[in-house]
């Protein structure tokens, strides 16, 4: 006879085997060379994921990000009436020279393929401490057209150092021509992962002067003041792909122009969710000094035009 517990015709039940449980580990193989496992390594630190069919992943941590760091800076901008960070700036015309280097990412058109391309470059001071105390100094540069009618590439710059890691972090500056400046988040051309910057050109003159804009018009008025452009992978230092060539200081209604590093093409995007929430905080800034400055909505657009027409802006007396 059966036990009570057993029915006839019935095998008891096996135990349930639980499923093994899996460890959230780096995706970086161990076995890797080095320079692999300190550029994958950069990469997670930075927010940068691996490359799928629709590109780097951003979604929601991005959104969320943005819309977080886009309010502080749409209440700076607000209580400013001016840009949230680098408020104040000037503006001049620039040429870059693309040479076609052998270190240009292949698959970034722009910086690959040989060229002469018209640019505005405007410099800023970051914070807007008081001097003589030093600032973080910003080096925006717009290439205006350059992969078609108002289709712009930005790179937005700022003044750090020309090594590894450390070119991922931003470095005050007393001078326009003191330190490199870095794009210090990844753009991501192809298969390529890299940082863009502009280094001090050594043979660029280096008058005395009140203040470093001061410096910077004296240099710029000899008409040999120029920048290396450069690329760095993620475990590298800088290598020159082009030069920029800084001319004559444009009128100051361009101060208005709206930089995005997401004004990019040719192959050539920023990279992971710390780039996507930059985006998203950027225009949140940049709607809310539009719209709380004093003719901001026409500053911005006049800038926009003035840098898109084919002929040459306005200058400013020396």
């Amino acid at each position: 006879m059966p036990p009570a517990w057993r029915l006839p015709g019935i095998a008891p039940a096996r135990p349930r085997r639980e499923p093994p449980r899996r460890t959230k580990v780096s995706t970086i193989e161990v076995d890797a060379p080095l320079t692999t496992i300190y550029n994958e390594w950069t990469a997670q630190r930075l927010g940068v994921t691996h490359r799928t069919a629709s590109g780097d992943s951003v979604g929601l941590l991005a959104e969320a990000a943005g819309m977080s760091l886009g309010a502080v800076l749409a209440v700076l901008a607000g209580v400013r009436r001016a840009k949230a960070f680098h408020p104040d700036g000037v503006v001049y015309e620039a040429a870059l020279e693309i040479v076609g280097a052998p270190a240009a990412p292949r698959g970034a058109e722009l910086l690959s393929k040989p060229g002469d391309h018209r640019a505005v470059a405007r410099f800023s001071r970051a914070v807007g401490v008081p001097r003589p105390i030093p600032d973080l100094l910003g080096l925006s540069i717009r290439l205006p057209d350059v992969y078609g009618a108002g289709r712009h590439q930005d790179f937005l710059l700022v003044t750090s150092a020309d090594y590894p890691l450390l070119h991922h972090i931003f470095l005050p500056a007393v001078d326009v021509q003191q330190r490199p400046y870095t794009s210090s988040l990844p753009y991501r051309a192809a298969s390529d992962l890299f940082l863009v910057g502009a280094l001090p050109h050594p043979d660029s003159p280096r008058p005395p002067g009140r203040d470093e804009f001061d410096r910077l018009q004296a240099a710029a008025s000899t008409g040999r003041l120029s920048f290396r452009f450069a690329v760095a992978s993620m475990n590298g230092r800088f290598r020159p792909v082009g030069r920029l060539r800084v001319g004559r200081r444009l009128g100051r209604e361009l101060d208005a122009l709206r930089f995005n590093p997401w004004n990019t093409g040719g192959g050539m995007r920023p990279a992971g969710w710390l780039n996507g929430a930059r985006d998203r905080a950027y225009r949140l800034s940049q709607a809310t000094w539009r719209r709380t400055r004093r003719g901001g909505a026409t500053l911005q657009d006049a800038a926009d035009r003035q840098v898109e027409r084919p002929s040459r802006p306005t200058t400013t007396a020396p």
